[in-house]
């Protein structure tokens, strides 16, 4: 054996590019670390559910679809986050162009559950108080809107305090259940 060679010029530049090879792997591996993490936190950020807010045009009155992030984890959990955050109503952004909620903040989601492909909501006696007819519209318009807009939900049917009613309000705008999207574009009244 020629001792000599041992430890000699081509060992050391064995060693050499070695660690360089080490240092790039792990350069890599943290460059993918930091690029999942952006990732992650970009996801969390991005609006998983639509709600439908009120716009106010002088004479008449439509839906504006506003995005949220209230992370569902399936359509009745989505059910009861929407109708909360309709009753929060706008966020300050929302409000300062003109944007407001028709559905009282103190309505809750009592239940939901699915009966074939029809979402069944039970909201509590506060969504039908107050307001007029206008007010009743615009609720029942919200909720219709906001609650069909995942895929899955083909209609809605919306119970109060257990009961399924024919007229909402005291003015009593009449209703017939359940309630599907219509095709086109957004209701005015």
């Amino acid at each position: 054996m020629n001792l000599a060679r041992i430890g000699g010029p081509a060992s050391r530049r064995g060693q050499v590019r070695t660690v360089a090879l080490r240092v790039v792997a792990l350069a890599l591996l943290l460059l993918l670390a930091l690029v999942g993490a952006l990732t992650m936190r970009t996801l969390n950020r991005l609006p998983d559910t639509t709600l439908f807010l009120v716009r106010d045009e002088g004479t008449t009155m439509t839906l504006e679809p506003v995005h949220r992030r209230l992370r569902p984890s399936d359509p009745l959990d989505g059910a009861r986050a929407a109708v909360a955050a309709l009753a929060r109503g706008p966020e300050p952004d929302e409000a300062a162009r003109g944007l407001s909620s028709e559905v009282p903040s103190a309505t809750s989601v009592l239940s939901a559950a699915w009966r074939g492909e029809v979402l069944v909501v039970d909201l509590s006696a506060e969504v039908v108080s107050g307001g007029g007819s206008a007010s009743m519209i615009g609720r029942l318009a919200q909720l219709t809107y906001t609650l069909t807009q995942p895929s899955a939900v083909a209609s809605v049917e919306l119970r109060v305090e257990g009961e399924l009613l024919d007229a909402w309000g005291g003015e009593g705008v009449m209703v017939a259940f359940p309630w599907r999207r219509p095709a086109g574009g957004w209701p005015r009244w």
